[in-house]
């Protein structure tokens, strides 16, 4: 789901963040201790080749997934998908998780104003299935139960509407669009295949996907829909989950020139996150959810929230993250009521679609 978020204007030293958490402690807001262990997240941990991970060692990792990144791909792709789908079912013993995600352009005549340009594809494979998913990119964040966009709801819900059925219309999938005054919705008309929608805001889904048990018939679709609409070049990446390092070596031989980045949660203490910033470095960087509480105790007669306190760390130091599922107050009383929360000055900072 799209969220409402904050960040800290300043970096801060470790013992800075500390005392963020003591004034959040000494407000009655449960927050995590420096010796209490749970699951971290760890990205942007860039890598040469494989062995570097093992810089991770002294901790327990769940998730663990690598992203190959190519910034300027612009190949085949029915030949990219295929051959490694063909390494998949070779290779693949049942938890393994592989997609390719390739950028697409909305088409001019639809005359996009509230969504981006720009949205992102997916084709990916599982055991028993593959998938392509299909993610728009609104250009301001509303998240569901939020008014602020009543006034254009309509605009919103057709202006999307029009995306995904474009995209649909190429790819060629027995997926149906319907909306009307309130929401969007999707829907399928092939009894082998499934629909699900996800990552909602005010106005319905913002992404889609179909997945399908036969996971050759899914190849041709993707390429027709990369030939027509996909932005070229492209920052190509390509995510692996659960295989073996054996495999994965195999999966980076099909891009030799792709860059390697990886991440995963770490079960770890709060006063470990500075040693894993240093393992992972010089580009690590780690998310840890410090807090988790209902904005309605403190702002009596307002519609409540669920918020979620983060620390944010790479080598320059920490920042502090706040994330809403929406807006309690109006926009203007926002920022000043979270300061005085939090005791640090905020800078509105909603995270990417992509």
């Amino acid at each position: 789901m799209r969220e409402r978020r904050w960040e800290s204007r300043a970096t801060f030293k470790f013992s800075e963040v500390m005392s963020v958490c003591l004034g959040l402690r000494n407000l009655g807001i449960p927050v995590k201790t420096g010796h209490e262990e749970f699951a971290c997240y760890l990205e942007e941990f860039w890598v040469d080749h494989l062995e570097e991970i093992d810089r991770l060692g002294s901790w327990p990792i769940d998730e663990v997934t690598l992203v190959e990144i190519d910034d300027e791909w612009a190949g085949d792709f029915f030949l990219l998908a295929a051959n490694h789908h063909e390494l998949y079912r070779q290779r693949a013993q049942g938890e393994e998780y592989l997609s390719i995600a390739h950028a697409w352009q909305v088409p001019n005549p639809l005359k996009i104003r509230l969504h981006q340009r720009e949205a992102m594809f997916w084709i990916g494979f599982r055991a028993l299935h593959a998938f392509v998913r299909l993610r728009v990119g609104p250009l301001e964040v509303i998240t569901p139960g939020e008014r602020r966009g009543d006034g254009h709801r309509y605009d919103w819900i057709a202006e999307r509407a029009a995306m995904l059925c474009s995209a649909i219309e190429v790819l060629g999938l027995p997926i149906k669009v319907e909306w009307g005054e309130d929401v969007l919705s999707v829907s399928g008309g092939e009894p082998a295949g499934a629909v699900a929608s996800s990552w909602p805001d005010a106005f319905g889904p913002c992404q889609i996907e179909y997945t399908f048990p036969d996971r050759y018939e899914l190849l041709v679709p993707s390429a027709r829909f990369v030939s027509e609409l996909g932005k070229r070049p492209s920052t190509l990446k390509t995510f692996l989950s659960g295989c073996p390092r054996g495999v994965i070596k195999e999966f980076h031989e099909l891009q030799p020139t792709s860059k390697l980045m990886y991440r995963g949660y770490i079960h770890a203490r709060l006063a470990d996150l500075s040693a894993i910033i240093e393992a992972s470095g010089p580009t690590g960087r780690v998310i840890a959810s410090v807090s988790e509480f209902q904005t309605g105790r403190f702002l009596g007669g307002r519609e409540d929230a669920y918020a979620v306190v983060a620390v944010i760390g790479n080598l320059s130091g920490f920042k502090v993250e706040i994330r809403l599922n929406r807006a309690p107050l109006p926009e203007e009383g926002m920022a000043e009521w979270l300061e005085s929360l939090l005791g640090i000055p905020l800078v509105y900072a909603p995270l990417g679609m992509f």
